[in-house]
């Protein structure tokens, strides 16, 4: 088992950045020969990779699961582009360092060999950079994703952590955000109706969760309707690293397709 920190000057962020990346290597548990299939995972709103990493216990799904997991900051991005300001997450998490990764370590290149996931904010961030990415992620695997947080002005606003502004901000004003790759919702219908190959989807919430838990069952039910290639999966939980951590065996399985 390795654990890396990695350090590299990021074009895409205009800054230095240090992911951190955990390989299965030879471990006794479930040895695989590298190269790796790999798990790019997401962070959540206010979080960091090495608090979600250790409260989630992300060292040892690597290890169990034979998969190596790079974890990125993403800040409180969103994991969207910032053209304004030269802050380009999206870029950063689905074309530099996929390739800064495969490029430094012994990790696979293959579509199907290569997946993203995220923790709430970094869920909505893995699904709409899975999806701007199709070529280079063949799954996507979310926990207590962030849905329909953001709606046009003049329609009720959930609750939810980040403000309005703060939204606007970070996503665009409304009429940039609608149908733009960020508009989660459009992208997924539009894409399936129109017969496009899609990512493989699995998603997971608590049935507790205050933020999502309303949203989470009609948001499954209606992407499924529309053809969107989707595992729902639903237990006791609530918004926290407790459910989360739970919720990885079940979102490495789907990964890896290894039955219980």
């Amino acid at each position: 088992m390795s654990i890396l920190h990695m350090n590299f000057r990021s074009e895409a962020l205009q800054k230095s950045v240090y992911p951190l990346i955990f390989l299965p290597d030879l471990n006794g548990w479930n040895d695989q020969e590298p190269p790796y299939r790999s798990l790019i995972f997401l962070h959540g709103y206010t979080g960091g990779n090495l608090e979600t990493a250790t409260f989630v216990n992300l060292f040892l799904y690597s290890m169990v699961y034979g998969i190596a997991i790079v974890m990125p900051n993403g800040d409180n991005s969103f994991y969207a582009d910032h053209p304004s300001d030269d802050r380009l997450y999206s870029r950063y998490v689905g074309e530099e360092l996929p390739e800064m990764v495969r490029k430094a370590l012994p990790i696979s290149r293959r579509r199907e060999d290569t997946w993203i996931g995220g923790i709430s904010m970094g869920g909505y961030g893995a699904l709409i950079n899975g999806l701007r990415y199709p070529e280079t992620f063949s799954k996507i695997a979310v926990l207590s994703p962030a849905l329909r947080f953001y709606r046009a002005p003049e329609a009720e606003q959930p609750d939810f952590p980040c403000p309005r502004p703060v939204l606007e901000e970070t996503l665009g004003a409304w009429p940039e955000f609608r149908d733009s790759y960020r508009d989660l919702d459009s992208v997924l219908v539009k894409a399936a109706r129109e017969g496009r190959p899609l990512p493989e989807i699995f998603a997971a919430c608590g049935k507790q969760d205050e933020l999502f838990r309303d949203i989470f069952p009609a948001w499954c039910r209606e992407m499924k309707e529309q053809g969107v290639p989707l595992t729902s999966w639903t237990a006791d939980g609530q918004h926290d690293h407790d459910f989360w951590k739970r919720a990885m065996d079940p979102l490495c399985r789907f990964l890896t397709g290894r039955e219980e």
